[in-house]
């Protein structure tokens, strides 16, 4: 059984779901006026044109939220999450944005917050309640920035990701020739090594230059010694590493054309 001296001391340990009495959900008008123009410093220079245009698309969204979680301590409305989630994802591809602007997305939100509750703790400096509730204010606020935060960059990066993904499509072997060009190799052994860097077996190789496949192993084996390579994929690596492999992209799936002279010339 609680006493009117418990119920007097009660606002300094609100309990979540329980309402501050700040009627910060009835000043949405007054935070979004300076949330639509954030203080950003310490946010990087070239994201500030993109961090005042995502103000604009999701203070109107996300702002009666916030300040209702605020200001009754439940957490914030999953619809409104969803929502701002769908505005990160649909701006991910946005070139003039890095994951540091990002990151620090909320600060001005919490700048702005941190503003409004020191004047209002300033103008009831001799109201011990009101001071108690404005620091809860404080605390609930960083809270639900934090979440409001961690949301969107969670769905930006994701579909950043997602986008880096699917944005380059699969390689088709067929469409690349590797040329191999390296010293002291002859232009059928630079053919076999080129060969042997796109995967093809010994009778592949055999078959596409007209070697007997015992013929091809003894030129990739004295590649090998010479090269002080213990495989065929250290082979491959050594011409890659030292630059006498390299692709040409040609779209026709067509063989490759490997020769001593342009890349056009046939053996």
């Amino acid at each position: 059984m609680t006493t009117e001296r418990d119920d007097a001391q009660r606002p300094a340990s609100l309990l979540p779901g329980e309402r501050l009495g700040l009627a910060l959900d009835e000043r949405c008008a007054e935070f979004e006026a300076l949330l639509l123009e954030p203080p950003l410093h310490g946010i990087r220079r070239t994201g500030h044109d993109w961090l005042r245009e995502r103000y604009a698309e999701i203070v109107p969204i996300v702002l009666p939220a916030a300040l209702r979680s605020v200001e009754r301590g439940e957490p914030v409305d999953p619809a409104c999450l969803a929502r701002l989630r769908a505005v990160a994802a649909d701006c991910a591809e946005d070139p003039r944005v890095d994951f540091s602007v990002v990151v620090r997305g909320a600060l001005p939100a919490i700048r702005v917050f941190a503003l409004v509750m020191h004047t209002a703790a300033r103008d009831h400096t001799g109201s011990v309640d009101r001071a108690t509730r404005t620091m809860l204010a404080m605390s609930r606020a960083s809270l639900v920035a934090h979440e409001l935060g961690s949301c969107w960059a969670e769905a930006w990066s994701e579909e950043r990701r997602r986008g880096t993904a699917t944005s380059a499509p699969p390689v088709d072997l067929g469409a690349i020739d590797l040329i191999a060009r390296a010293p002291g190799l002859d232009e059928f052994e630079e053919r076999m090594l080129a060969l042997a860097a796109q995967g093809r077996s010994n009778d592949e190789i055999a078959s596409e230059t007209s070697y007997s496949r015992q013929a091809v192993a003894w030129h990739l084996g004295r590649l090998m010694r010479t090269w002080r390579a213990p495989n065929r994929t250290a082979l491959v690596s050594i011409a890659f590493v030292k630059g006498w492999i390299r692709a040409r992209a040609h779209g026709t799936g067509g063989p490759l054309e490997l020769g001593a002279g342009t890349d056009d010339d046939a053996p």
